[in-house]
């Protein structure tokens, strides 16, 4: 009877690990459809989307004044605002209009992912059907959600229902990995935590927050991936509670949340300047088993964990 219970001893935090493992492969291969959808876009449009937080890099006409950041804009290209297509005319606003040449030979703005009734002078239902691109993922594996479906009420900061999508108004999308709990948000789904994005400035050759590499603006804004990008979403902290994520939390010897940023990004196999992985495209970060930014479990679509 000791033996046996030697052995389930053993065995229960073994097969505890092969269930981490499997999760995070699952993880590994729900990037790969992502990468592979951003592929996709960028064939049809020509770079991928782009990543910046519109509260911080305002668009021109958007009447929303709430949070839109890189996790929502991957949503929106890679299943539109209504998940049956991202539409191409789309200036990724926050409140889901974009400028737009009408029939009538003038501009006006339009709400551009609407398949529910006609755009009078711009285009009808089936028009905007089939002027769609994608979906670029596989609706089943990518976890779509509203974020007051991921977000406890009381936790949205700064991201409200002003999106514009057909006759109505929502909340914007986020694509969330696989490590799926009940939420506290509307519908009380199961959802895992928003996977976060971010896309290269490619023009910017460090990452290094403590250094004015260009000479303008501050020693933060230089970088080739911004830790602004995503800064709204994690400022609201995990989706239940409202918890703050590691990463927003400095642990010695980082002194700022840039520094734990690039924590999370920077190969340490270059020694001679701080770079990031993947330098030239763009971030994929999920918050790992425990659902916390900034830990030693986040999953990365670049292989950290083995190159250092």
């Amino acid at each position: 009877m000791g033996v046996i219970a030697v052995l389930i001893g053993l065995m229960v935090p073994a097969l505890a690990l092969v269930k981490d493992y499997s999760k995070r492969i699952q993880q590994k291969a729900q990037f790969h459809g992502i990468d592979m959808g951003l592929q996709m876009y960028k064939t049809e449009m020509g770079s991928f989307p782009e990543s910046s937080e519109n509260l911080y890099s305002p668009k021109a006409g958007d009447t929303s004044a709430d949070a839109y950041c890189g996790a929502n804009k991957l949503a929106e290209a890679m299943v539109g605002l209504d998940l049956i297509g991202y539409h191409p005319s789309s200036s990724f606003r926050g409140d889901g209009d974009s400028t737009v040449m009408l029939t009538t030979g003038v501009t006006g703005d339009v709400t551009v992912h609407n398949a529910e009734v006609d755009t009078p002078n711009w285009q009808t239902v089936a028009e905007n059907m089939d002027a769609r691109k994608g979906p670029f993922v596989d609706l089943e594996k990518v976890n779509a959600f509203r974020m007051d479906e991921v977000y406890d009420a009381a936790n949205l900061g700064t991201f409200a229902s002003s999106t514009n999508v057909g006759a109505g108004t929502m909340y914007p999308l986020v694509l969330c990995d696989v490590y799926a709990q009940k939420r506290s948000g509307i519908g009380a789904k199961k959802t895992g935590t928003p996977i976060l994005y971010f896309r290269a400035h490619t023009n910017y050759k460090f990452q290094d927050s403590m250094v004015n590499s260009d000479g303008v603006g501050g020693a933060d804004d230089d970088d080739i991936y911004s830790y602004y990008d995503n800064e709204e979403l994690l400022l609201n902290g995990m989706p239940n509670d409202g918890t703050p994520f590691t990463v927003v939390t400095p642990i010695a010897p980082a002194t700022t949340a840039f520094e734990m940023f690039e924590k999370m990004i920077v190969n340490e196999n270059v020694t001679t300047i701080q770079r990031p992985y993947r330098a030239d495209s763009y971030i994929l970060v999920s918050a790992g088993k425990d659902g916390d930014f900034g830990t030693a479990d986040d999953v990365f679509n670049f292989d950290k964990e083995i190159t250092e």
